[in-house]
């Protein structure tokens, strides 16, 4: 039987409407093709303006990649494109392709803001005369957080795409880009808290003076590490200068501080001396220390301290690729060795302390002049930040509220939240008084668990897990002044390679523990509470090459004060130290109030 001619002329134009919009598909795929391959010509041109450091040069190739990146996301959400991405054989490269495209786009705006501002604050001597625009200040923090914000989830995304599936010569270039996205992701999430702090200093009104605590990672406290150097700057309308530099030893001949600020509820909980600058940073709350250190400088040197920072090794590593290599007493110190440096072989090197000590502390007092002066290598940074494997981060404290809500607001400030939430901290206080913590490693993983279940206090609540395993990788042949043991406990073998470690964990407000366990063996634990959260210390005797294994089982509330559902993400935020702590969480899923 034949078809009429009705519908004959309908097929047709159901084959010709199919024909135009296949057609118009691989036009639009095709367009994003070469916008991506335009973008791809850009972003190597930017290599001949990194090069030469031209920051007005990258920001306008920046422009011209974002421009070119614009089109191929134009053209991947375009709603007759996306339904081919569920077609099969190409639908995977598609996908992948819209994840370059849409991500990658806020990247490249995000980085032209960044650079562009960077360029002009660069041009009007930043740090060396005083800013008379403190609004551009601001933008460069805020582009900047914007920024990693774009650039960490390129990299979550790109990590969800298998390249395995990808055809057309897509895969090398996902691969590829895979890696160099992660190494700037990596170098991103080091950099932005630096500029979200030294923006913030340079944005003062009037001289503000900021004491600076760098801290040796070899020996750990609940704030990173014992204060091995120091360095005092100034900020006057942002012009930056170095007031004073030197190393504890410099502290300690100042004399004893008073710490009647400190709550009196803690002073007793580690077994520190609080009037002992090297001890005052037991707790993870940075704030406490940062007061201490501000009260113990106007105190003994009669000078007001507004705020304080704190740095270790890898963040002096970074700022270390930034002004170049630093030659003092016979040892270059430079981004590649700095963090090896100064936590093992400036002990090898410099047996007599005093010498030690006076090398921590010139080495110091360069890199910060070389700063304030401008001699700053922003590849060198940038590679340095890319490459620091290191637990490492900076902290900072304001006397002002308004700076310290900056700080807050930025989650640079150290602060141990009080709200209620799964949130779980994790510190180490080095109690054998030497320097084995460059060899200390830490896993830890928080698990939450059944709900259902009433908490002591009253608050409906859930069941979770946090388990913490602890080693001391300690070699042999270590020089003497790394391996001491200064704690005095009588009674105990202290073999060489030991250690002392107090492991202390901040539960969720209004949790409570149910078992605690070392090796599987009911253990005894140090009871106490820090910011209205409950915290148990654990005092362990580790040998050299052994490990330790907490577990505390808890049961943590899911309904605050106010008897209202908690919302707070779950949280797990692991030891400022040498060996970058490896964390893990998970959860069973939402648990619901009755």
């Amino acid at each position: 039987m034949q078809l009429s001619h009705n519908k004959r002329n309908a097929i047709a134009l159901g084959v010709v409407a199919l024909v135009l919009f296949i057609l118009y598909a691989v036009i639009r795929v095709v367009l994003m093709v070469s916008s991506l391959q335009s973008t791809m010509s850009e972003v190597d041109n930017l290599q001949t303006a990194a090069a030469s450091k031209d920051l007005g040069a990258i920001s306008v190739g920046l422009g011209k990649a974002a421009d070119a990146m614009a089109m191929a996301d134009s053209s991947a959400n375009d709603p007759i494109v996306q339904l081919f991405s569920y077609a099969p054989i190409i639908g995977n490269d598609i996908r992948a392709a819209s994840i370059v495209s849409k991500d990658g786009r806020l990247v490249l705006q995000a980085a032209q803001e960044v650079t562009s501002v960077a360029n002009q604050l660069v041009k009007s001597g930043i740090g060396k005369k005083q800013l008379t625009d403190s609004a551009l200040v601001a933008s460069l923090r805020d582009g900047m957080s914007q920024m990693d914000e774009a650039v960490q989830k390129l990299n979550s995304d790109l990590a969800t795409v298998d390249e395995s599936q990808l055809h057309f010569g897509l895969d090398s270039k996902i691969r590829s880009a895979k890696a160099v996205v992660s190494s700037f992701a990596a170098a991103s999430s080091r950099l932005t808290p630096l500029v979200q702090v030294g923006t913030t200093l340079l944005e003062q009104p009037g001289k503000k003076r900021w004491f600076v605590s760098i801290q040796n990672l070899a020996e750990l406290r609940g704030t990173g590490g014992i204060t091995g150097a120091y360095a005092v700057i100034t900020t006057n309308n942002g012009k930056l200068k170095l007031e004073e530099y030197g190393s504890d030893k410099r502290l300690l001949k100042l004399g004893r501080i008073n710490y009647k600020n400190f709550p009196e509820e803690l002073r007793d909980l580690w077994g520190v001396d609080l009037a002992d600058w090297r001890d005052i940073n037991a707790s993870a709350h940075a704030p406490y220390a940062a007061q201490l250190l501000a009260d113990g400088w106007q105190q003994l040197r009669g000078q007001k301290v507004d705020g304080v920072l704190f740095m270790g090794q890898g963040v002096v590593s970074q700022l270390s690729g930034a002004v170049g290599p630093i030659e003092v007493r016979g040892v270059t110190v430079d981004k590649d060795n700095a963090v090896d440096f100064f936590a093992k072989d400036i002990y090898a090197k410099f047996t007599n302390v005093q010498a030690k000590d006076a090398v921590v502390g010139e080495i110091s007092a360069e890199v910060f002049k070389r700063l304030i002066d401008g001699k700053v290598s922003g590849a060198g940074l940038f590679a340095a930040a890319a490459n620091d494997k290191t637990g490492d981060r900076v902290m900072a404290w304001s006397r002002d509220k308004a700076t310290q809500q900056i700080f807050s607001k930025y989650q640079v400030s150290g602060e141990v939240s009080t709200g209620f939430g799964p949130l779980v901290d994790v510190t180490l206080n080095n109690a054998g008084g030497n320097k084995l913590d460059a060899y200390t490693t830490l896993k830890a993983d928080y698990i939450l668990g059944i709900c259902n279940v009433d908490t002591f206090t009253g608050y409906q609540g859930r069941k979770s897990r946090v388990s913490i395993e602890i080693t001391n990788s300690a070699p042999k042949g270590l020089p003497a002044y790394v391996d001491m043991r200064l704690d005095d406990s009588f009674g105990e073998a202290r073999p060489k390679g030991s250690n002392r470690e107090l492991v202390t964990i901040y539960g969720p407000v209004g949790s409570e523990a149910e078992s605690v366990t070392v090796d599987g063996v009911e253990e005894f634990v140090v009871n106490g509470v820090d910011r209205g959260r409950p915290l148990w210390i654990f005092d362990l005797q580790m040998l050299a090459g052994s490990t330790k294994k907490i577990v505390i089982d808890l049961v943590e509330p899911i309904n605050d004060d106010n008897l209202e559902k908690v919302t707070a993400k779950q949280v797990l935020r692991g030891p400022v130290m040498l060996n970058a702590p490896t964390l893990s969480s998970s959860s069973s899923g939402e648990c619901s109030l009755k």
